[in-house]
This record gives C-alpha cells, structure tokens and sequence, in this order.
C-alpha cells in the first residue's frame, strides 16, 4: 500500500518527480558511459596483448618497477645485441626467440601514404605470433636478406584498397620494397588502439635492415616458451641469461600478466578518477532529491495531516516519502540507461571507441540510484513523519 501511495503521489507531482529524477539520470549516464567506455578500453587492450601471442614473454630494454609502473625511458636507448638473442634461445624451455625493431617512417605508394607501426623483425616473429596471412607470403629464411615487406591490414587497405598487393612495390624510408604478403584482417581495424595494434603494422627484415645500418637498435625480444613450460618459471632464467652481460636497470623480462598488470595499474588510476567525476554528478543529483522533497514536504503539508488524522502513523508517513525517493532514484537510473544506452550505440557505431555495457554496470547503476534516493530521502521523509497534524490542517 506505502509503495501505490508512493507511485501516485509521484505520479500527481510529476513535474518536482522529474526535475528531482534529473539529476540522478545525469549521475547515472556518467556512470554508465564512462565505466562502458572504460571496460571497453581494457577490453580493447587485452586484446592487443594477447595477439601477441600464446606463451610470449617481452624483453624490453629498461627496467619497469611493478610498484612504479612504466619506466618513462622505454623508448630511449637499447642496450641489447644480436648475441643476447641468441643466449635466450640456449634457455631451457625456450622454444622461439624473435628480434624486433621499431623502425619508424611510413610507406608510400605513388602520392598515397600510410604511417603504420613500422616493425623491422626476424621470421620467427610470424610463427609465434600467429599471424594469419590474407595472401602472399610472410618473411623467411630465404627472403630476410632482401628488400621485401609484409603489410597489415589497415596498410594494405589504405594504399591497395581494391588490388592485391603482392609483388607490387612500396616505398619505405626512401628505399623500395616489395611486397610478399598482407595479413588477414581481423575486424578490429576501426578500433579504438587499432592505429597501435598489429592490424596497423608493416614489417621488414631486420637482416635486411641490419645489412643497411650495423648499429640498428634492438627494441625487443620477443620469446616463446615451450608449451610444457610456465613463462612466470622462465622468467628467473631469461633474467640471468641477460645479467651475463647487461645492467638489471639495462633489462626487463615480462609475460602478459605483467603487462596487463601494469595497464590495469594505470586504467585503476583512471578509474579513481571517474569515481570522483560520477561522485560529484550523484552528490548533485542527491541534494536535486533532497531538495524537491523537502519542497514537496511543505507543499503537502495538508496532506499529511489528513492522513494523520484519519489513523496514518508516523512510519507509515515516512516510508511513503522515503519510497518517493527511491522511486525517483530509480526512474533516474532508466532514464540514464536509455540514454547511455542511445549514445554508447552512436559511439560504437560511428567512432573508434567501442563501449562495453555489462549486467554489472548496469545493476551499478540502479543500486547507486536507489541509494542515492534511500539516503537523500531519509531527511525530507523524517520531517513529513514529525509533522504536527493540528498544524498541518490549519491550511485546510
């Protein structure tokens, strides 16, 4: 009965229900889209570094400091040698060791260009990465010696939109390169990273590139366990193969919980951040209630005291007026939806962001609506509940 009470005395003060509702939608749609937006940031990037491949550990050049995180001198200099490689690949339980450099520059063909993740890497990259090819060949044994190119999807895309690229010949850093093969592409070449995935890469022969410049730097060794062994155990021995020649401070050995331990360290950061955005938009929204319903207290003062003297207790009044504002809270919270809902569909549909709405951002959303209405309500539905009937029907 409290509750249809409640339902008709919003229904009856539709226009205080809807403003006081407005601002717990406004709290409710940041909520919704920027943990969407969030989720589908990390669900994007988990992606990325599970194409890397099955059973892949990173060495990177520098040294990353979980409790710190990503160490700002990444990308500075290598320390690394082709005799390094090669001592990895000795390590019990090494299956693959690949050696990459990011070689910078874009690709040109004719008065086209294209700036993909330039990659100068061994053969070996291909077969632990899993790559799959759309036609051609990757690059082998036999051809890393020449001038030959292997381009990703959104490349070959943007400079061969309707032909096959193969055999035809591209432009890279002023040298000319043929091209042997394209990847497949995977359908996320519109996605929010896909400018730093591997749909956006093209690849060269470090050999080839090597033969050009005997001082190429070595960004990266990519290594494969075998299959039987646990890359978490492995990381000890691929520490101590580099620390017979190299610095700790010179090296770090990563698997993929690593690496997505740190990008989730940095997304948590966000994530604080977020908190305290929708925390104010749902403090804002709270005090929206509390404000309206304390109007609506004094406006209905001849209402409660009808009620109270035809028998309503004072519980009775305040679990109306508390229910009041749960109820606004939680028209709040669908309106919210609805609307998240609306723009989270255009923003995947028309934009690289690709947001993630799940059950449990959803149900987030309508236990913080109701909780906003519960504890914003509690003051206006205790001051309906002590009002005195005699005083209240002096207006009648």
């Amino acid at each position: 009965m409290t509750f249809a009470s409640a339902w008709t005395s919003l229904r009856d003060n539709w226009k205080n229900s809807l403003l006081s509702a407005s601002g717990v939608a406004i709290g409710s749609i940041a909520i919704l889209l920027l943990v969407s937006i969030g989720l589908g940031v990390e669900q994007d990037i988990s992606g990325q570094v599970e194409d890397l491949g099955a059973n892949v550990l990173v060495v990177v050049a520098g040294h990353i400091d979980p409790n710190l995180g990503f160490n700002p001198n990444l990308n500075g200099q290598s320390y690394f040698r082709d005799e390094d490689g090669a001592r990895l690949a000795t390590v019990n339980g090494v299956k693959n060791v690949a050696t990459l450099n990011f070689a910078g520059g874009g690709v040109k063909r004719g008065e086209k260009s294209v700036y993909p993740l330039m990659i100068a890497c061994t053969p070996n990259w291909f077969t632990m990465h899993g790559a799959k090819l759309e036609s051609g060949s990757f690059i082998t044994p036999q051809n890393e010696s020449q001038p030959v190119a292997v381009l990703g999807a959104v490349a070959k895309n943007a400079l061969f939109p309707e032909e096959d690229p193969i055999g035809k010949e591209v432009v890279i850093n002023q040298v000319t390169y043929k091209v042997v093969g394209h990847l497949k592409d995977m359908g996320d070449s519109e996605g929010m990273f896909s400018m730093t995935s591997f749909q956006n890469v093209a690849y060269v022969p470090y050999a080839f590139l090597k033969s050009k410049n005997p001082d190429l730097q070595i960004d990266r060794f990519m290594v494969q366990s075998e299959p039987t062994a646990d890359p978490k155990v492995l990381v000890p021995a691929l520490q101590a193969s580099l620390g017979e020649r190299l610095d700790t401070q010179q090296y770090s050995v990563l698997t993929q919980e690593d690496l997505l331990g740190l990008i989730y360290k940095v997304m948590g950061i966000l994530g604080t951040l977020v908190v305290g955005l929708t925390g104010i938009a749902l403090f804002v929204g709270g005090v929206g209630i509390m404000t309206v319903m304390l109007m609506s207290v004094n406006e209905r003062r001849v209402e409660i005291g009808v009620r109270m003297a035809v028998g309503a207790q004072p519980a009775q009044i305040f679990s109306q007026f508390l229910f009041e504002a749960i109820l606004i809270g939680i028209l709040g919270s669908m309106f919210g939806l609805v609307f998240s809902s609306v723009v989270n569909t255009v923003l995947a549909n028309t934009t690289s962001i690709k947001p993630l709405m799940t059950p449990g951002t959803v149900l987030l959303a309508f236990g913080v609506g109701i909780g906003i209405g519960a504890i914003f309500g509690v003051i206006p539905a205790i001051r309906a509940s002590k009002a005195d009937p005699v005083v209240s029907l002096r207006n009648l």
